[in-house]
């Protein structure tokens, strides 16, 4: 098992951390705003404290190189634990420390970073998706959690170290799980379409019982979801060139997505733009937790425009047009759910 007893490590660590002020805290207010044609119950996270936080810490400047927070030697309080995870026993295998997340709204939101410096904009490799699955797994004994990875300079991503990052679940759901669960094709085995007005793409999880098979399973069914979306954005290209600002815009390197990891399922989202522009002209940063049913702001008045438009509208905004029959040559894979109104 990957990072034994780690559980136990975290909660201990963080205690030690809020207790020395390595880790800063930041209280909120979550406020549930069900979508009506849905029915899911995303959560809003009012965190008016953030919206003082200086971009810069610690008086960096801005000719200065930015620090690696993310790099060996790493910081006592924020360091959780270290492992090497291989695919098989043949494997090398890839170095990974847990460390907490030095800035949270939520407790015990640690992050899973590679030892060595690897881009965030790298997809995820079939260790990395395996390792993270594998510790959902253990600390879902105790508390359910989520894993996200924002990939992209669209995506919402804030390090270039590769990092993904975990938060529990304080009622031991995702506020996407329902939905989810009620749109699952009848061969679950086929990557699929949520009825959304956006393109996303999703992988339910069905463990092979051998455990020398799980992390290539996982792999392959995270690649799965990739190709969809390489496929329906270069369609997109092709139709719409004005989409996209270079030439040649659909090499894995240039794109941003967002996904989101459970023990059930593997959740990706491509994405057009970071921020979400209201009518009143505010900008609201968008990560994968949004596309988990998570959206984090700092301004009453930002608050008050998402309620006034709805959380889908916000994502749609910031995400691309969804596949529609005709668009894919993986429409029967997909099996896309979309009405006149969810498009």
């Amino acid at each position: 098992m990957a990072f034994p007893g780690l559980a136990q490590k975290i909660k201990q660590q963080y205690n030690q951390a809020i207790k020395n002020g390595t880790v800063l805290f930041t209280e909120s207010e979550v406020i549930e705003l069900e979508d009506e044609r849905t029915q899911i119950p995303f959560e809003v996270r009012f965190a008016p404290a953030l919206a003082k936080k200086p971009t810069k810490s610690d008086g960096e400047k801005a000719q200065e190189k930015p620090k690696d927070p993310f790099a060996p030697p790493y910081q006592p309080d924020l360091f959780v634990a270290e492992d090497t995870v291989k695919e098989d026993e043949d494997d090398r295998g890839e170095e990974f420390a847990v460390l907490l997340n030095k800035f949270c709204v939520t407790p015990r939101h640690f992050l899973l970073v590679t030892k060595d410096f690897v881009k965030q904009t790298t997809p995820l490799s079939p260790v990395e998706v395996f390792a993270a699955f594998s510790i959902l797994k253990q600390l879902g004994t105790r508390e359910k959690h989520l894993a996200f990875f924002n990939c992209g300079p669209e995506s919402g991503a804030s390090q270039p170290h590769k990092h993904l990052q975990f938060i529990p679940l304080s009622n031991g759901v995702a506020p996407f799980d329902a939905f989810i669960d009620s749109n699952r094709p009848q061969d679950t085995r086929a990557c699929f379409q949520l009825p959304l007005p956006y393109a996303n793409f999703t992988a339910l999880l069905d463990l092979p019982t051998s455990p020398q098979d799980i992390p290539g399973y996982l792999g392959d069914r995270f690649l799965l979801l990739l190709d969809l979306m390489i496929d329906h954005l270069r369609r997109l290209a092709e139709a719409s060139p004005s989409l996209f600002s270079s030439s040649d815009p659909i090499r894995l390197s240039n794109l941003s997505y967002n996904v989101i990891i459970t023990t059930q399922y593997i959740h990706l989202v491509p994405r057009s733009a970071e921020l979400f522009k209201t009518e009143e002209g505010r900008e609201i940063s968008i990560n994968s937790l949004g596309f988990a049913g998570m959206v984090l702001v700092k301004e009453q008045e930002a608050l008050k425009e998402i309620r006034k438009v709805g959380v889908v509208e916000v994502l749609k905004g910031v995400g691309y047009r969804p596949v529609v029959e005709g668009d894919t040559n993986e429409v029967e894979k997909i099996q896309a759910q979309q009405n006149d109104d969810a498009i």
